[in-house]
Formats: structure tokens, C-alpha cells, sequence
């Protein structure tokens, strides 16, 4: 029996040792093959490029033959456009004002000041709420989306600062205030939507900010710009501030150097002689 044991002994040491070296070999091999030797020659890896797929709709795939639409990453887009440097992201080519990836963000050509050649530079339109991408006065369409109290209503570019004009467009969603920051930008983007309306009262978008008093600090409220040439922005605010007040605080309107968004509606419910305000900060 003992003689047994010691080549039992025996065995299992052998099988340890092989199991042993099998494995050094193995992590050999390993670090071997992906080893960048890069040191070595002087070279740098590169940085490949990527494909954003976007979903498709089965219209339109029986018309494309495709499965899969998508757009190419900022790397190979870049190189598409013959955009060098060591600052390739934060550079501005075509010298309009625009930094790179935020022509690549906005489907505008990095190379030319006047993407759609309206007169106007691609860093003028985006700063004042246009489509840089569009020609004329056309503007994105946005839509806002407070998840917390049942939000999601389309936002209507007031023209002008008359009440009547105002209140014809709370039909049809929320009101962006004449000449205030456009979502996204550095400045006050101001949005009044109705907390309460007369039942006879047109549109679906009547009571769309009757809940706007359950936001607390840090919630967060979602805006998506959407453009012609298809590309969507979508930026996220979190709640920093809400307070109760008159229709001409100077807080509602104040200026701001950040992105910033004020949301507004009639309070208390059923009245119009004060106002709900909550404030947001663009989160980065």
C-alpha cells in the first residue's frame, strides 16, 4: 500500500510541474502577441476611427438594401476632411470660431466658414439658436423631456415678445423667449410652458407644467436639438434652484456666462398673478 501512495505522490507532482510550465508557456505566448513594440521602431499607435450605427426603420431598408446606417467617428471624419494637428478636437480650421468637434457635433463642414452659404457663419447661426447645416432663418427642432413628471412636449422658437403671440404658441408646446439663449449655448435659455388653462382653451400642451414644483435639486431635464442634416444634440441640465415669484423678477431673465435654463408656468395653479421658476446648469 505505502509503495502505492509514493507513486501516487509521484504522479500528481508530474502533473503539477506540466500543468505549471503549460501555463508559463501560455502567458509567454500571450504577452508576446500583444506586446506593442512600438518603442522599439520609433512609431506611435494610432488611434483607429469608428462607425456610429443609427437604427432603420423597415421602409427604409427595403429602399437601401441595408440592415445598418451609420456615420463615421470623429478620427476617421478628421482624417475625411484632412484635419492635422496635435489639437485636432479643440482646433478650428476654417478660422470661424467653431472648434472641430463641435463642426463634427453639428454636421457642418470644417472647412468652410458659411456651411450652407447664407451669409451668416456656422458659429453665428449655432450661437443664435439656427441650424448652421439649413439655409435661411430655419431653425432645429427641440424637444423637452423632464422624465421625473411625465414631460415630453416639442419647443416653440417665439418670434417676438408679444403676449398674444406668445400664448398661440403654448398650443402647440413650450415657449422659448424671444432672443434668450438657445438650449446648449452659453447664456439663459428661458422656457415658459402653462401649468393650467381654460378647458376650452386650443392645443393638447394646457397643463404641461402642472408638476413643475415636484423638481428638487439635481433632477434632470433633457433637451434634443434635432437639425435637417439629421444630427441630434442632446444636452442634460440638472435642477440648481426653484423659487416662487412676480411675472418680472429680474432673476427669470438674468444673464449668464454658463449654459443655463429657466424653466417658467403660472402659480399657483388656476392663476396667472405669479410664477413657478426652476433653474438649471448644463451638465458637462
Amino acid at each position: 500500500m505505502s509503495k502505492i501512495l509514493v507513486k501516487i505522490k509521484q504522479y500528481s507532482k508530474r502533473a503539477a510541474l506540466i500543468a505549471s510550465l503549460s501555463l508559463a508557456v501560455f502567458m509567454g505566448a500571450f504577452y508576446l502577441v500583444n506586446l506593442d513594440f512600438s518603442f522599439l521602431t520609433g512609431k506611435t499607435t494610432q488611434i483607429t476611427g469608428s462607425i456610429q450605427k443609427t437604427q432603420t426603420d423597415d421602409e427604409l431598408q427595403k429602399r437601401i438594401g441595408s440592415t445598418e446606417v451609420g456615420s463615421i467617428g470623429f478620427v476617421d471624419w478628421a482624417r475625411a476632411n484632412n484635419l492635422t494637428g496635435a489639437n485636432i478636437y479643440d482646433a478650428d480650421a476654417d478660422g470661424d470660431g467653431l472648434a472641430n468637434y463641435l463642426e463634427y457635433t453639428h454636421g457642418t463642414d470644417p472647412n468652410n466658414v458659411d456651411t450652407d452659404k447664407d451669409g451668416f457663419s456656422d458659429k453665428q447661426e449655432i450661437a443664435n439658436g439656427y441650424d448652421p447645416d439649413a439655409p435661411g432663418d430655419s431653425k432645429p427642432m427641440v424637444n423637452i423631456q423632464i422624465e421625473k413628471i411625465g414631460v415630453e412636449a416639442p419647443m416653440v422658437w417665439s418670434l417676438s415678445n408679444d403676449e398674444k403671440n406668445m400664448l398661440s404658441e403654448l398650443e402647440n408646446g413650450v415657449s422659448h423667449f424671444f432672443k434668450t439663449a438657445a438650449p446648449g449655448q452659453n447664456g439663459n435659455a428661458v422656457i415658459s410652458g402653462h401649468s393650467s388653462n381654460y378647458i376650452w382653451a386650443k392645443g393638447n400642451f394646457n397643463h404641461i407644467f402642472k408638476n413643475l414644483n415636484d423638481l428638487e435639486q439635481g433632477d434632470t431635464i433633457i433637451v434634443r436639438s434635432m437639425q435637417k442634416n439629421g444630427k441630434i444634440i442632446v444636452n442634460r441640465y440638472a435642477v440648481g434652484d426653484k423659487f416662487v415669484t412676480v411675472p418680472d423678477d429680474e432673476r427669470i431673465f438674468a444673464e449668464t456666462q454658463n449654459s443655463s435654463l429657466t424653466l417658467s408656468t403660472c402659480w399657483p395653479l388656476g392663476t396667472n398673478f405669479k410664477r413657478l421658476i426652476v433653474k438649471a446648469e448644463l451638465m458637462k
